[in-house]
């Protein structure tokens, strides 16, 4: 294994990463305010499927795979609390298993995804603004700080590929 590649980190792929999230969030959140978790969550996936094309093969599922994790995370906890730290955990859990199911075929460790993101989404979640009160630079750090924590750790997961013949044997 070439250990020179594990030791540059992907500045790029990170950038993409945290810009790419955090645009998609944004579009998202602006784009319908009325159900700005729903429409946020859901643009950020679909930019994040442009970040992930040339990582995983058939990327278009990963917009598949959040948006029911994510929509199945909001089912969950919309009825019990509003937006906070237990619901962003609760969000990005699973949104993380959604996701997961997708990269445990593509990288060793993959289980990490899961709990990671179930932290920055908390993190996240516990940052954003109440539907009444849409405050811009909010709902920016809102969705700047998990795309940081996810962006280090997809960095970190690429870093630990499955050969081929593993992959095989997953699917």
């Amino acid at each position: 294994m070439d250990t020179t590649k594990r030791a540059s980190f992907d500045w790029s792929f990170y950038f993409q990463w945290i810009v790419g999230t955090t645009m998609g969030w944004l579009f998202g959140w602006l784009l319908l305010p009325a159900i700005a978790l729903v429409t946020a969550g859901v643009g950020a996936s679909i930019v994040q499927c442009l970040v992930l094309v040339r990582r995983i093969p058939r990327a278009w599922r990963w917009i598949l795979a959040t948006t029911i994790g994510w929509l199945a995370g909001l089912a969950m906890v919309i009825p019990l609390a509003g937006m906070g730290l237990f619901s962003g955990m609760v969000i990005g859990a699973t949104t993380g298993v959604a996701q997961w199911l997708l990269i445990r075929k593509e990288v060793h460790w993959a289980g990490w995804w899961i709990v990671i993101s179930a932290l920055a989404w908390a993190t996240g979640l516990s940052l954003a603004p109440s539907a009444e009160s849409v405050v811009l630079p909010r709902i920016v750090l809102s969705g700047v700080m998990p795309s940081v924590m996810t962006g280090v750790t997809l960095e970190l997961l690429w870093r630990f590929p499955k050969p081929a013949e593993e992959k095989v044997s997953d699917g």
